[in-house]
């Protein structure tokens, strides 16, 4: 009978333990949906956008797109030498070439680049953002512009997720670039590619379809809102002063999920 006590009590410990991680997330997550939802519908009001919003939305942009160019070249050489290199190779040795078109699609544009997207805009910028804004509050700060009757959430998080949303997509057309000409420079000097660059952009683009066209780009700009979401809402959410050894994890985990979230839920609906 103690044995049978004690597996019980194991048994309901455990339950207990699943059921608040379940119960968190859930709620976690429906925070998050009002939180998005709340931002599109402020984002509708003209006056909304204001001088200061505008200006502050310009900076994160060129901060996105502009500041992390040299890490976003640098990841498409990676992906070209790794990814396409190989695709081209293996395609070649089973004698397939002309399908490298839509293989290519398919690895590259509509499920590899929209993640690695996501998770060098949080490295280069989320983390930023979390840091930004923590300080914002520690200080003070957020509490000087309520007081000059602004919304935080219009001048802080509005700007953000939108610059956010319109750099990912920025991003994810500059990698996808360096990522094929690399690739193809690669596989051409290995005489692994027999033909110009210009068929090699022809058998891409005979792969797409015009889902292609639009899918690719709009995960990318929802990964990017997310993103600057799942940043914004965990350095200004909770009480107290904020310990960036805390939420630079928290940030970077809720940041991974609403990346991976996004991208499947996009590919299950379309």
């Amino acid at each position: 009978m103690i044995a049978a006590g004690s597996r019980r009590s194991w048994l309901h410990r455990l339950m207990a333990v699943v059921g608040a991680a379940t119960i968190r997330s859930v709620e976690e997550l429906l925070l998050s949906a009002s939180l998005a939802a709340t931002v599109l519908v402020v984002a509708m009001r003209r006056d909304a956008w204001r001088r200061v919003v505008w200006s502050e939305q310009l900076k994160v942009l060129h901060e996105v797109a502009i500041g992390s160019l040299a890490t976003t070249f640098g990841a498409g050489i990676l992906v070209g030498f790794t990814l396409v290199s190989q695709a081209i190779y293996w395609l070649d040795v089973t004698g397939t070439t002309g399908v490298v078109g839509p293989i290519l699609i398919v690895l590259l544009i509509r499920e590899f680049t929209p993640i690695l997207v996501g998770l060098i805009l949080f490295g280069r910028s989320g983390t930023a953002t979390l840091i930004e804004l923590s300080e914002a509050r520690n200080t003070g700060w957020q509490h000087m512009i309520e007081r000059q009757g602004l919304d935080p959430l219009v001048v802080l998080v509005l700007p953000r997720a939108f610059g956010f949303a319109v750099g990912a997509f920025c991003m994810a057309t500059v990698l996808v670039l360096t990522t094929l000409v690399t690739g193809y420079l690669l596989g051409h000097a290995l005489g692994l590619i027999r033909f110009s660059i210009w068929d090699f952009g022809v058998l891409v683009l005979r792969g797409t379809s015009l889902a292609d066209f639009i899918v690719p780009p709009l995960k990318c700009l929802v990964i990017g809102f997310l993103v600057a979401l799942a940043t914004s809402a965990t350095a200004l959410g909770g009480e107290g002063r904020q310990n960036l050894r805390r939420i630079v994890p928290q940030g970077f985990v809720r940041s991974a999920m609403a990346i991976l979230l996004a991208n499947t839920l996009i590919d299950v609906v379309t």
